[in-house]
């Protein structure tokens, strides 16, 4: 497997140094997910696991909530639509998954992991699970509890920004006499 490199976390030449941390941890998070995934993903190819992350993802949101549709299942995988009805075709083609009508949607699937599909995501698991490990180990047992701790304020902090952003605003009426519009008067020289 090959080692992530420290010029992926540098900035690029051309770029200015990042200097805040609303520039610097974005970026760092962005990095981490992208090694984690291709770690995961070349795991998976040395240990003849023919699963991609995504398909990884799919398994583990489906055995944590059995008769997801395809469309929840996207928008928690960060893909579309169509992306997700590849995946989906490919797991229910290998017999990982089985498809049953949606119980409240005429026009949607339900999907759920087979035995089949439960050994793979098992075996899948155990190596993903290692790479967290050894990515964790370069931190001290406290500095995890930390950082896990420091991650779920975040998830609480994003929380509380997107209800603030949900949350609708009752529309106030307009005065008849601040509806109408004024001509600008205008200032400056005149020629």
């Amino acid at each position: 497997m090959r080692n992530v490199s420290q010029a992926r976390l540098k900035s690029p030449p051309h770029a200015p140094e990042p200097s805040r941390p609303e520039q610097v941890i974005p970026h760092l998070l962005k990095n981490l997910h992208h090694a984690v995934r291709q770690a995961v993903d070349e795991a998976f190819r040395v240990q003849k696991i023919d699963m991609s992350v995504a398909h990884f993802v799919v398994l583990l949101n489906l055995e944590q909530e059995p008769g997801l549709p395809g469309a929840e299942l996207a928008r928690r995988g960060f893909v579309t639509a169509q992306t997700m009805n590849t995946i989906l075709r490919r797991l229910e083609r290998d017999g990982d998954i089985e498809r049953r009508p949606h119980p409240q949607k005429a026009r949607a699937d339900s999907w759920f992991v087979t035995r089949s599909g439960q050994k793979r995501l098992a075996r899948a698991r155990v190596i993903g699970g290692n790479i967290w490990i050894r990515m964790l180990s370069a931190l001290q047992p406290a500095e995890v509890k930390q950082l896990q701790g420091l991650l779920e304020r975040c998830i609480r902090g994003m929380d509380v920004q997107l209800n603030g952003v949900r949350v609708v605003k009752p529309v106030q009426p307009v005065k008849a006499e601040k509806a109408e519009k004024k001509t600008p008067t205008r200032v400056g020289r005149r020629r």
